[in-house]
């Protein structure tokens, strides 16, 4: 089929009648854009797909999705494997961090489980430098990451410690004896103090700002995003009727949670996301003050 300055011209090999419907659904398909500016794909989309991605409140973007998408559609990562992706090498003296979110089995839809992923990013930058993405045991993902992390001169790699990312976590440092593992600092009221626990607590408190992180990223640096799959996966997480971001129903969203999981520890190791900042020296209650 040719297309000659947006006028799409059908074979010349078909029936008149059939060609005289073709241009009149091509005509009515434009008048509808018209009439419908903003709503015409969820009205009347074209497969599936275009129906689902179309369907409630988009998290991310979508226009902004769908053009780094395209941008990519001839993109060559560097290397690929079975279950890595490296979008770039690396480059000696550079600093990297990894975030992975671990499996926990659950079902998302009738034949299928989450996956364990991660991505490794340029801890200066942000861009994507390789992708990860397998159904295997939190142990096994440990050492995925191990080998990954080693190649990006041994990049720290924080691991969402809910669920079985405390597994990969104690593997990680155990069996692995990884030793460029993320801490989070937390304040912790019954000692009075700030301490340091391994991998990233993802919380009602810490889960909006991390994800806000990634939509960011999104918005400032696309071109910093490599992973086409992570792009699918943005395309249908949603909002949920209370508001919460998450992936549609029966849809993917691991690769969106590796990457709020890295964002926000990137934030956090740069210091500029402290979330939990301890009452400073001479602090007073309101109680105190009052007794005072």
């Amino acid at each position: 089929m040719a297309f000659i300055i947006g006028t799409v011209i059908p074979p010349p090999d078909l029936p008149p009648h059939v060609i005289r419907q073709y241009l009149g659904r091509i005509a009515w398909r434009r008048q509808a854009r018209l009439e419908h500016r903003g709503a015409f794909d969820e009205k009347y989309p074209e497969d599936v797909r275009t129906a689902f991605i179309t369907s409630g409140n988009q998290y991310f973007d979508r226009e902004l999705v769908m053009h780094r998408m395209m941008e990519l559609s001839l993109f060559k990562p560097y290397k690929k494997f079975e279950r890595v992706v490296m979008f770039h090498p690396r480059i000696p003296g550079r600093r990297y961090i990894i975030g992975a979110d671990i499996a926990t089995g659950r079902t998302v839809s009738s034949e299928e489980t989450d996956f364990c992923a991660a991505v490794c990013l340029d801890l200066e930058t942000g861009e994507e430098m390789a992708g990860y993405r397998a159904r295997v045991r939190p142990e096994d993902c440990a050492y995925d990451l191990d080998q990954l992390g080693t190649y990006y001169n041994t990049a720290i790699i924080s691991v969402e410690r809910t669920g079985d990312g405390g597994s990969t976590i104690l593997t990680l440092t155990g069996e692995c004896r990884y030793n460029a593992i993320f801490k989070f600092k937390e304040w912790m009221k019954r000692k009075r103090k700030v301490v340091e626990v391994e991998g990233f607590p993802t919380t009602t408190r810490t889960r909006p700002v991390a994800l806000n992180f990634v939509n960011r990223m999104m918005i400032d640096h696309p071109e910093y995003i490599w992973d086409y799959k992570f792009l699918e996966e943005c395309l249908t997480f949603v909002r949920d009727e209370k508001g919460k971001p998450c992936g549609a129903e029966g849809a993917h969203d691991d690769t969106v949670s590796a990457r709020w999981v890295a964002h926000a520890s990137r934030m956090h190791v740069l210091n500029y996301w402290t979330p939990y900042e301890g009452p400073s020296e001479g602090y007073m209650a309101a109680d105190q003050m009052a007794a005072a």
